[in-house]
């Protein structure tokens, strides 16, 4: 996807960037936040990136983004479906404030114009009534807003758009977050072509996406690996319920890390979920069958006798698909499946970070200067495991608040960037053979199925990775596995620590939720 006018580099002089704001990724919330600063603001997006090309896991989303506006539906609703889903861990404010301002985002959107599906027959227009909804896993009505089976790409389309005129683009990673001597954050390292840059900003906006990238099965893009939350771990600011992960249920079972994705909404269109036996097993686990939520849906896959179960969409015309789901026609196809005449293979895939960076209902984490907003960020919407339909919402709609706040709070000055971090001066290592190490111990002791036993083995594992990498060079591929490895750790310590199941986090060793655990959240702090 490229958009018309991209947007240019910043200035460079002597291998310093000066802006009024970094904003850290080139998805939904960083866009959406972007596109709303004002005008007189200089703002530069720092993103991993081709130029030109998709950034993140935004322009993946197949499935829509979950709002209250059909004649059956209300925020109420939203608000008790979402927590629902969140399994006793939700923040009630943080859900309210969810689906009571979703609506005006999407009236917002309209504006901009994006090409939301519409009810047949009904005209163009800015009216949210007029808008088709899809149905998605826990959700009692239909409640997503979508553009076919693309909405995250329409979304990235129009916002790229809005955010194009208003900033400028460094493409790179980002090494660390740079501090004054009262911790507020003051900028960040960048590397960019095997140059270490220093970016200097009166506020850091992450809007980094999600973790999928650790695990050796994954929905998500390779790079997605976390760097907000170790960027923010690194400075000092709370990051919280690491051990939640959520597994698609239904990512097509093929070679290889990555699963091509078969949105929920197929479900949500009548799809249905078989054993091996054929038959169908998700109707006697929860009232809801295969609209039941994600860990639900995917624990069930799992308990199959090879962790596999079959997806059934034959009800659906080569027409109904072509209209509704081209884009998971075309990709099974391109593997070999036909969804139109044949049941298709599916297995549980890495898709969402349920926790990370804390922040307050404005995007503030506990660091001055420091803002996170989209999936790196843990605002209390999700608790222990995603309502469909809601990532897509949570970025619009914590991503506008960000930029509302950190444009209301800018220092008058810049900040002192405090000494560079250390790259190693070694020969390259193999960081991919050593990622994919990561990715393999990752999946096999932390992934939707965990046990102490498990736990345990990743946990060994990552601190063997740690020794063969003591320090990233001046290479993407080793700060990425640095960030990947700083991120992996934590998660598995706190997997061990919380010993029940709950929502995206199952141990086979102690299978049920505990009381005990009830409204408690695992909150890591370093320094």
């Amino acid at each position: 996807m490229t958009i018309s006018a991209p947007p240019p580099p910043p200035n460079i002089v002597d291998d310093r960037v000066r802006a009024d704001v970094v904003i850290v990724g080139a998805g939904v919330a960083g866009l959406y936040a972007a596109s709303r600063l004002p005008d007189h603001l200089d703002v530069v997006v720092v993103d991993k990136g081709v130029p030109g090309g998709d950034s993140g896991s935004s322009p993946w989303a197949q499935g829509g983004l979950a709002v209250a506006i059909g004649a059956d539906d209300s925020p109420e609703l939203h608000a008790q479906d979402t927590l629902l889903a969140g399994d006793g861990l939700c923040d009630p404010v943080a859900v309210a404030v969810l689906a009571r301002e979703a609506p005006g985002h999407v009236r917002e959107l309209l504006h901009l114009g994006a090409a939301f599906d519409r009810v047949p027959g009904e005209v163009t227009s800015d009216d949210p009534a007029h808008l088709d909804l899809a149905r998605e896993g826990g959700q009692r009505v239909p409640r997503s807003v979508h553009r076919a089976d693309a909405t995250g790409a329409e979304l990235v389309r129009v916002l790229r758009a809005a955010a194009a005129p208003k900033v400028s683009r460094l493409p790179g990673i980002v090494v660390a977050l740079a501090q004054d001597e009262a911790r507020r954050v003051t900028g960040l390292w960048v590397l960019a072509d095997g140059r270490l840059l220093a970016v200097e900003a009166r506020a850091v906006l992450l809007a980094t996406g999600g973790c999928g990238g650790l695990f050796a099965a994954t929905t998500n893009p390779a790079h997605a690996t976390a760097d907000g939350v170790s960027l923010a771990m690194a400075a000092g600011a709370a990051v919280r319920d690491l051990e939640f992960v959520q597994f698609h249920p239904t990512g097509l079972a093929v070679a290889g890390t990555w699963r091509f994705l078969l949105t929920e909404a197929l479900r949500g269109a009548g799809a249905t979920l078989h054993g091996s036996d054929g038959e169908r097993f998700l109707v006697d686990r929860h009232p809801d069958a295969e609209l039941a939520p994600r860990h639900v849906v995917a624990k069930a896959i799992l308990d199959q006798p090879d962790g596999t179960a079959w997806l059934d969409a034959t009800h659906l015309s080569e027409q109904a698909f072509a209209h509704e789901f081209p884009t998971v026609l075309a990709g099974a196809r391109r593997y070999g499946f036909d969804l139109v005449t044949e049941r298709v293979p599916v297995t549980p895939a890495a898709h969402y970070q349920v926790g990370g960076v804390r922040t307050d209902l404005d995007g503030r984490t506990s660091l001055h200067g420091l803002y996170a907003a989209g999936e790196v960020a843990s605002t209390g919407v999700h608790g222990a495991n995603r309502m469909a339909g809601n990532s897509l919402t949570e970025a619009l709609v914590f991503g506008a608040r960000a930029a509302t706040a950190l444009a209301a709070e800018l220092p008058g000055r810049h900040g002192e960037l405090g000494e560079p971090p250390r790259l190693a001066d070694h020969a390259p290592v193999p960081a991919q053979a050593l990622r994919e190490r990561l990715r393999t111990a990752m999946l096999e002791g932390a992934g939707p199925v965990r046990t102490e036993a498990g736990l345990a083995t990743v946990a060994t594992e990552l601190e063997a990775l740690s020794a063969d990498l003591h320090r990233p060079g001046a290479a993407d591929d080793e700060v990425e596995l640095w960030h990947a490895l700083r991120v992996s750790r934590v998660l598995v310590r706190a997997a061990r620590l919380r010993t029940e199941s709950r929502g995206g986090h199952w141990r086979d060793d102690f299978p049920a939720p505990d009381p005990a655990w009830a409204d408690v959240h695992l909150e890591h702090v370093t320094g």
